[in-house]
């Protein structure tokens, strides 16, 4: 797996729980899962997210880590791309989460197109 980004987890993105509200989980995966797909087809124009799926949290994330967000290129389609993303504890190598985003790459119009890796 290939590294995307680090980010250092702060109050502010915690829970009533003191845990990692979920939905800065969705969005880093997002945005890890975006690096990988302009790495893999080495553009950022005309590419969308259609879907992001299978999104899990295996362990509670807690303010002051450090979450290490890596991808790998789990399926090729003719339009799209899916992206898997694992969330780990930079320093302990401790899994937190893991989830895939689809990406479709789109023409001017907006409709699918061929991206040419498959």
């Amino acid at each position: 797996m290939e590294v995307a980004t680090r980010r250092f987890v702060r109050p502010e993105f915690m829970n009533h729980h003191q845990s990692m509200y979920a939905g800065y989980i969705s969005e880093w995966v997002t945005e890890a899962a975006m690096i990988g797909i302009t790495q893999v087809l080495g553009r950022t124009d005309h590419v969308v997210l259609a879907a992001l799926k299978e999104l899990t949290v295996v362990q509670s994330v807690y303010s002051g880590s450090i979450v290490e967000l890596c991808y790998e290129t789990k399926r090729y389609g003719t339009t799209s791309v899916e992206i898997f993303v694992e969330g780990k504890d930079m320093l302990s190598g401790t899994r937190y989460f893991y989830g895939s985003a689809v990406f479709v790459t789109i023409d001017d119009e907006g409709k699918k197109t061929p991206h040419g890796m498959a």
